[in-house]
């Protein structure tokens, strides 16, 4: 039994669609997870590349402050959990 042309090219379209659909809402879905949970992560923003360049310098209320309380400035920063 052959199928028609027309048959397959709707076969085909209807797996194409299927396979796009599925990726858009796979990527929504992590969109919208990155943006609610996994950006607050430094681990892994480090993984995907991402760089926060707040976290390395220092801000105008902080230039102003000790050396060691620049340090423990920052050890309060690191932890974000």
């Amino acid at each position: 039994m052959i199928m028609s042309v027309a048959t397959t090219l709707a076969l085909i379209f209807t797996v194409f669609a299927s396979i796009c659909i599925v990726a858009a809402i796979i990527l929504l879905g992590w969109f919208l997870i990155w943006k609610t949970f996994l950006s607050k992560f430094r681990l892994v923003r480090e993984l995907l590349g991402h760089s926060n360049s707040e976290e390395s310098e220092p801000t105008v209320g902080e230039s102003n402050l000790s050396s060691a309380a620049q340090s423990h400035l920052k050890a309060r920063k690191l932890r974000k959990d």
